[in-house]
């Protein structure tokens, strides 16, 4: 078998606050993920799980230990390298859908083509393939915000998925849905993210959520345990 698509060795990030202490945010955190894989982490608000999230994706750099995705260090690379990986092997998935009112439903789910200057005929029939997949294909060419919540956050998986990353990372990706709307969208989402194949690793506050997961994490003052 290849390198794990991410892995934590030992990770703490820490901010440093007044009279010389040390905020810890994560704390001593190892995790192996595997393409395939789809992983729910739990926890309560401030345990330390969008500080896990930016550091996957390279947004954030450890205080210690080392964050490796696709078998490389992002450590050992520059700045520019982490952006290129972020763009190329992640795919973000949030909470409140970031997506541009006044592109169209195909033009979202290009974006990231779209700033990285790519001309249409590289992206155009990805995005169409993806829009098909999400039941979506019939609205490419209308505003987004003409479409429901569920819908929105369907274009989001599917920008998320447009250069095929091999590890995606969805913060709350329901919590702005209802109960129904969120299930029908996870359900998804995990099914999409097997197809690519890519790993899927999803921050939720519902058990019931995190029970459609391979495996469940709960994060809690920083430290990241196996449910």
């Amino acid at each position: 078998m290849g390198a794990p698509v991410l892995s934590f060795d030992h990770v703490w990030k820490s901010y440093p606050q007044a009279g010389g202490r040390e905020l810890h945010a994560l704390h001593d955190v190892s995790i192996e993920i595997e393409i395939g894989q789809v992983i729910a982490i739990v926890g309560r608000s401030g345990s330390g799980k969008s500080t896990f999230l930016h550091l996957a994706a390279g947004i954030d750099e450890p205080t210690r230990g080392e964050v490796r995705l696709a078998g490389r260090s992002l450590a050992a690379a520059t700045d520019r390298e982490r952006a290129l990986a972020r763009r190329d092997r992640v795919g973000l998935v949030f909470q409140f859908f970031h997506l541009l009112s006044h592109l169209t439903v195909r033009e979202n789910v290009a974006l990231p083509a779209l700033v990285a200057g790519e001309s249409r005929r590289t992206w155009a029939a990805r995005a169409d393939e993806l829009l098909e997949r999400v039941g979506l294909r019939d609205r490419a060419g209308d505003s987004v915000t003409r479409l429901s919540g569920g819908e929105q956050q369907r274009v989001a998986i599917a920008r998320a998925l447009l250069r095929r990353p091999a590890l995606l990372l969805a913060d709350e990706p329901t919590g702005s849905l209802d109960d129904e709307t969120g299930r029908r969208v996870l359900d998804l989402l995990r099914q999409l993210a097997g197809e690519e194949p890519s790993a899927l690793v999803y921050v939720t506050h519902s058990a019931e959520l995190a029970a459609l997961a391979d495996a469940t994490w709960r994060m809690h003052s920083g430290v990241l345990e196996r449910s």
